[in-house]
């Protein structure tokens, strides 16, 4: 989409390249048709270019594959320090939650079946890594949140998530995961369990036993 845009936006310059050549040269309705093809052209440029922003934040949604995996060290009374690894490109990200339990979430868009058939695919990012007190109430206390994708009223999820007339073309998803126990030098593997969560599953290594650590 990024190309398409890039290109309207050359073809709006070189339309009014030849607005201004041909009103120089006193061919005022041609110089007139120019013009307006290259206000039409930069219009759609100007409008398509945040769209193409917020997609190209989005990637390729797989069921059953693998997006994240997480890293747990207890550095003190219900603090652990994570380190994130975002799969499969491998960027990696350290975070401090508070409590003892954490759980992953993610977004998506799943497009309608006209857009579909255009060959386009279902996407999603990471949202927010989240922990919390496990109190064993209905309503446990979140003491930490890791904004992991700043979302914003103007952006496309949020546009169709609010009914605009985007939500012709996908609907939102929200991908969340289980709340899973935090331990000390535990890894767990995130992974997209088809359109509708995030399972998480033991990683590799993983020891389960929790640190003595005085508060």
């Amino acid at each position: 989409m990024t190309a398409t845009l890039l290109v309207l936006a050359g073809f709006a310059l070189v339309a009014a390249l030849l607005a201004w050549s041909r009103w120089l040269a006193g061919r005022r309705w041609a110089a007139v048709g120019h013009l307006a093809l290259a206000i039409v052209a930069a219009l759609f440029a100007a409008a398509g270019w945040p769209i193409s922003r917020d997609l190209a934040t989005l990637h390729p949604l797989r069921p059953d594959q693998a997006v994240a995996e997480l890293f747990f060290e207890q550095v003190g009374a219900h603090r652990f320090r994570t380190t994130l690894t975002r799969l499969p490109s491998g960027r990696m990200q350290v975070f401090e939650l508070e409590g003892d339990e954490w759980r992953l979430t993610a977004r998506g868009l799943e497009w309608t079946p006209r857009f579909a058939t255009l060959g386009l695919g279902p996407l999603y990012q990471l949202e927010g890594l989240e922990g919390r007190l496990a109190t064993g109430g209905d309503d446990p206390a979140v003491p930490t949140r890791f904004v992991l994708h700043p979302a914003t009223d103007a952006d496309l999820w949020s546009r169709i998530a609010a009914g605009s007339w985007w939500s012709a073309a996908a609907r939102p998803l929200a991908l969340d995961g289980p709340w899973q126990p935090m331990a000390h030098r535990q890894r767990f593997v995130v992974r997209l369990e088809g359109t509708t969560a995030l399972s998480v599953a033991p990683g590799r290594a993983a020891v389960t036993e929790r640190a003595t650590i005085d508060p």
